[in-house]
């Protein structure tokens, strides 16, 4: 009975993608997070008239998500995936069935750093503190900071896990905006940027640049033109199979192997390591700031233990 009521619940699913038009609009979705109505449409050659009931299907059901972003001329709706996959298990217990989680953390409010200039950090209305100074990534009111840079060094967060205490963690991701940091702007400007959860290292990946140039779609009108803009909009993910960045394998790096559960206190760390002729920085985007008007999206897939583990 109660694997039947999860699957009633779960019936919108099961219809929205029913559809193999639907189907493809979401391989579209998972390619490319953000794309667009019209790009959808010109890509998949249907008119608007009939892909708009489509993308109002799949939102409906919680597949995607659908927003107004700033383009040239007013606003445009763009597409952005919920899930990457549902899976569908008839045999096990419905109390097992994997859950999803999902939290925000906004840019400033990081639990730990230690950085070197040049360095910053802003609100929606001012920079905080004096530029250049890390003795500002302390200041009180960091966690009104929506954008922070630096050169070299770190800053860790606490990532927010409010699952069941006896759950398993199966995958986490964590979505970011982010690009390298140089003075002014530099459209080709590589650093290395790690990444950490809880002192493990998943791997690295080469920010191309500090970009500039054009304004980012979300930026506050009194940010100077001549600084940075916007960044790239990275997915970090960890699960039983490894570690990805954007889909490509980063590291064989698992959840396993962190070993994170409902009980877990959980940091990331991204990080610039001193010494490389890379580096070259990073700048965090959050609410406000770049392309994507966000913090440090979190999504926890996650399941019961089984029942041998609880006795």
């Amino acid at each position: 009975m109660a694997e039947q009521q999860f699957l009633e619940r779960q019936l919108p699913v099961f219809q929205a993608l029913s559809s193999d038009v639907r189907l493809q609009i979401m391989k579209e979705i998972l390619n490319c997070e953000g794309i667009n109505l019209k790009q959808i449409s010109g890509n998949l050659k249907l008119s608007m008239s009939t892909l708009s009931p489509h993308i109002a299907r799949l939102e409906d059901c919680g597949l995607i998500r659908v927003e107004d972003v700033p383009a040239s001329r007013g606003t445009q709706k763009c597409c952005y995936p919920n899930m990457e996959y549902v899976l569908i298990d008839f045999a096990a217990d419905a109390s097992n069935y994997a859950r999803i989680y999902q939290a925000e953390i906004p840019v400033g409010s990081y639990s730990d750093f230690d950085v070197t200039p040049t360095c910053g950090l802003a609100t929606e209305d001012s920079f905080l503190g004096a530029l250049d100074e890390p003795r500002y990534f302390a200041h009180p009111d960091r966690r009104r900071a929506h954008i922070l840079w630096f050169t070299t060094g770190y800053v860790e967060y606490l990532v927010p896990n409010f699952i069941p205490y006896n759950s398993l963690i199966d995958s986490l991701t964590l979505t970011f905006e982010i690009s390298s940091e140089a003075p002014r702007y530099n459209n080709s400007w590589p650093s290395t940027i790690e990444f950490f959860i809880n002192g493990t290292r998943l791997g690295s990946w080469i920010c191309p640049g500090d970009f500039g140039g054009r304004p980012g779609a979300y930026n506050p009108s009194w940010w100077y033109d001549f600084l940075n803009q916007y960044g790239m909009l990275k997915k970090l993910t960890v699960d039983r199979t490894g570690c990805y960045l954007d889909g490509e394998l980063l590291s064989g790096v698992t959840v396993q192997e962190l070993g994170l559960t409902g009980a877990s206190v959980i940091k990331l760390r991204l990080q610039v390591p001193a010494g490389l002729s890379t580096s070259h920085g990073l700048t965090i985007y959050g609410q406000g700031f770049g392309d994507f008007n966000q913090g440090i999206r979190v999504m926890i897939h996650h399941s019961m233990k089984e029942k041998q583990m609880e006795e």
